[in-house]
Parts: structure tokens; sequence; C-alpha cells
């Protein structure tokens, strides 16, 4: 979680709030992922007690899958089928929620992953 402002006093961003719950989670929701209530500005002129990424979103479910079927024409012709798929199950993966705690979204995922995406190809060789 990023403070979104500099605690630390020493002109860089990217600065670490402090973890002050163990449980940062919220319900685990789109709208309430993350807890606003377990981080809190560290001290200015302090770093914070948390490391980069100690905090995970949440997991994805995706699998992709091809299928390719030759078909002989000639003796030296070909055609080749071909249909790919990516995300079959059409599962919602969503993305990380707002980490930065002087955010009005922070703790919301705005995001998600790719729906199911199937292309179709033919080729002749």
């Amino acid at each position: 979680m990023t403070t979104g402002v500099d605690q630390a006093l020493t002109g860089q961003g990217g600065q670490l709030a402090n973890q002050v719950l163990a449980n940062p989670y919220g319900d685990k929701t789109l709208d309430h992922y993350l807890n606003p209530a377990a981080f809190v500005q560290p001290t200015p002129g302090t770093y914070a007690n948390m490391r980069p990424n100690n905090v995970p979103g949440p997991g994805s479910i995706r699998i992709d899958m091809g299928v390719t079927r030759t078909f002989k024409i000639r003796e030296a012709q070909t055609m080749q089928f071909r249909v790919e798929s990516f995300n079959v199950p059409n599962h919602l993966n969503p993305g990380n929620p707002t980490t930065a705690i002087n955010s009005t979204t922070f703790g919301r995922i705005l995001s998600a992953g790719d729906p199911r995406i199937m292309q179709l190809a033919l080729k002749y060789v």
C-alpha cells in the first residue's frame, strides 16, 4: 500500500503505508477488497513498517486452448484449420485494487482481465 504523498520527506514517490491490522482485507468484493482501516500514513519523516508487495491481490483462473486440423487436398496441397480460445471458462479475473491510501477508490478493484476471446484461422499450403 502506498501513501500517495511524501511522508518520509525525501522527495521520492511510491512510499509505503503502515499496516495496523493483522488482516488487511475487507470482504474481498470488487468494491471493498481491502480494508481502509488496516492502513495509516506513517509519521512524517519516517518510513513505513510494510514491505513492497506485502498484500497479494486476487488470483486469476485462465485456461487457453488451441485445436488444429490439417486436411490433405492433393499430393502437395493441404488446408489447415485452426481454432484458438483464450479464457475458455470466461471467468472474471479481477485486476489489483487501488493501493494509494489517499485515493477515494482505495481498496476497490476497477479493472479486469480479458473475457473469452476466440479466433479462427484457415491456411492453404
